[in-house]
């Protein structure tokens, strides 16, 4: 580590103690993992090595977690809700969206006639959109209760605004 980095400057809030102590963060950051990880009794030299290894890993980690970061309007978890007289109350939770064409099956499979289906799509952060029909249903319902959310272009959080490549990224697909 080199001396580059400018020293912390405090906190802009008075009523704040400087948590860096006026060291570089970076190096308070290093200083801290490095001692966690190779102990106590550990060289200044070995504190430092592994504190170094250890953050630059951790860079890559905040790269990729930055890149899957969803927005908000994009859909997480799809539930499927079955509901009727003879087989009662069911649920199931997808990672992927059903396609409409995947719907019909499935109600073919665990509906019977008459039964409600419930389709509610779990958004990163705009709530939960739930669409509903009764079975039997044609491909233009099918489509309606499977079609994401309206996306509004909301603006990214604060912080990650000026992030380039973010916006429509997901988390890879499972």
């Amino acid at each position: 580590m080199t001396d580059e980095h400018r020293p912390a400057g405090g906190t802009s809030r008075p009523d704040h103690e400087d948590p860096f102590d006026g060291a570089c963060p970076v190096r308070w950051l290093i200083n801290d993992v490095g001692r966690y990880l190779a102990g106590d009794e550990a060289s200044p030299a070995e504190v430092g090595s592994t504190g170094r290894q250890a953050v630059t890993r951790a860079a890559g980690e905040v790269s990729d977690l930055l890149r899957s970061a969803y927005s908000a309007h994009e859909v997480v978890a799809t539930e499927l809700r079955f509901a009727g007289p003879d087989r009662g109350f069911r649920r199931t939770v997808f990672a992927l969206s059903p396609t409409p064409i995947a719907l019909m099956l499935l109600c073919m499979r665990m509906c019977d006639t008459g039964d409600d289906v419930k389709v509610l799509q779990h958004t990163a952060a705009r709530g939960t959109a739930t669409r509903a029909a009764v079975w039997p249903f044609g491909l233009d319902i099918a489509e309606q209760l499977t079609r994401p959310p309206q996306r509004d272009h909301g603006d990214l959080p604060e912080g990650l605004d000026g992030m380039a490549g973010l916006e429509g990224t997901r988390a890879p697909e499972r």
